[in-house]
């Protein structure tokens, strides 16, 4: 099972996260993750035959079957699991940048830097950490 498969995509992310708050159809999922439907179907067949998701029929007013999903049991327990150490992991990567910034702002005003070398061991921080603090700032809008 490519467990990590799941991990690394943030649009399978976000479709698990959708049906755990009870999205079950894929028109809806595409609708609200702006994908076409045939992305959204190849996400649901690969994250299905992982076992992260199942599938049902239900039946409308006019009898007419309609495919829901749902993420089973097993793998809502290891998502949540997997969220909340990526979370810790990230909160702790932003804490470090935090303190390298304090750092690098301390040894300018001590005169251990000078303004061109601050501003460049800024921006390589800044790079170095980048993808930590975007995450950490948009779990923070959810």
């Amino acid at each position: 099972m490519d467990i990590l498969g799941l991990v690394s995509s943030s649009t399978r992310m976000q479709i698990c996260d959708l049906l755990s708050k009870g999205v079950d159809h894929p028109d809806e999922l595409a609708k609200r993750l702006k994908l076409r439907r045939q992305s959204v179907d190849k996400h649901l067949l690969a994250l299905y035959r992982m076992g992260i998701v199942d599938r049902s029929a239900v039946f409308d007013s006019d009898r007419r079957p309609r495919i829901v999903y749902s993420v089973s049991s097993p793998a809502s327990l290891l998502i949540g699991r997997i969220v909340e150490a990526l979370r810790l992991y990230a909160m702790t990567k932003a804490n470090e940048y935090r303190e390298s910034l304090l750092t690098l702002d301390d040894d300018l005003s001590a005169g251990r830097l000078d303004e061109q070398v601050y501003e460049q061991q800024r921006e390589a921080l800044e790079r170095q950490y980048f993808e930590f603090l975007a995450w950490e700032k948009e779990r923070q809008k959810r």
